[in-house]
């Protein structure tokens, strides 16, 4: 348990106040490009939305910033009852772990068809399957390839699999493909890394693609604040008369930017919000 509650408070020093900036920036961009925010009253709940985490909860209530947030507000929640689970899932027999997982993934297909647009705090129920699947696996209770190559051929199955969700079945029906169909192959594919065999794994062991993995999250809160900066530009010296970046030399450049930046702020971070965390 106090590994736990250390890893929650690193995390939230890390992500938190990389999410202020983020949302500060975006705020600024759009205040200075749009006339979304010309109200001030309107601007001033957008902003404190935002900044609070409760955004994600009640998106019609300000414009939205900086869409990734949504996330922390649901892990961040999930993190506050992660003790409390962890406890109760402790005393769980086999069994009722099974019985537990198959029992979130009903509430799963039960909601999506009964609701046009699920909200984003729903997506805690990812988290807790999630914990219930690691249990499992801890436990023993979940048979795994035992030769390498199987594990491999597994692996790639379960990719492809993905793309034709991504490709083909959220364009028809996005509640169906995000909260069914896609937490069954990422558990999947969580399970076939965590068996440990295979070329696959075995590439994904290497430090460094481990270390750009690691600030991936980063990334994704970063994305749209280059998304803003990049319309600045685009509105203020190219008036939209052509893209610069819409080509695969300066998607590379952004790439190599963005995971770049993340890494040197996951590096950097420590030393800046060491009194917050006390876990370094």
């Amino acid at each position: 348990m106090p590994k736990l509650k250390s890893f929650m408070k690193e995390r939230f020093w890390r992500l938190y106040p990389l999410h202020i900036v983020c949302t500060l920036l975006i705020f600024t961009v759009i205040a200075y490009r749009t006339h979304v925010l010309d109200d001030t009253a309107y601007a001033i709940k957008t902003l404190a939305l935002h900044l609070s985490l409760l955004w994600a909860f009640a998106p019609k209530f300000g414009h939205s910033l900086n869409q990734p947030s949504w996330s922390l507000s649901v892990f961040f929640l999930c993190y506050a009852l992660t003790p409390a689970f962890s406890k109760f899932l402790s005393r769980q027999n086999k069994k009722s772990l099974w019985l537990l997982l198959l029992g979130l993934f009903a509430v799963s297909v039960l909601s999506t068809a009964c609701f046009s647009e699920l909200p984003r705090v729903f997506s805690g129920i990812n988290f807790f399957s999630g914990m219930l699947l690691g249990k499992l696996f801890l436990n023993n209770a979940i048979s795994l390839p035992k030769k390498a190559m199987l594990n491999d051929l597994l692996l790639l199955l379960t990719v492809i699999l993905l793309y034709v969700n991504i490709r083909y079945l959220r364009p028809v029906n996005p509640n169906v493909a995000y909260h069914v169909v896609s937490p069954v192959l990422y558990s999947a594919l969580l399970l076939f890394l965590a068996n440990n065999k295979g070329f696959a794994v075995k590439i994904l062991s290497v430090s460094w693609f481990r270390a750009v993995g690691k600030v991936s999250f980063y990334t994704y809160l970063l994305h749209c604040v280059v998304i803003q900066f990049l319309h600045l530009y685009l509105d203020k010296v190219y008036l939209w008369q052509r893209n610069p970046f819409d080509n695969f030399p300066a998607t590379v450049m952004l790439i190599i930017l963005l995971y770049g930046s993340c890494t040197a702020y996951k590096a950097i971070s420590p030393h800046f919000w060491r009194r917050g965390s006390k876990t370094h």
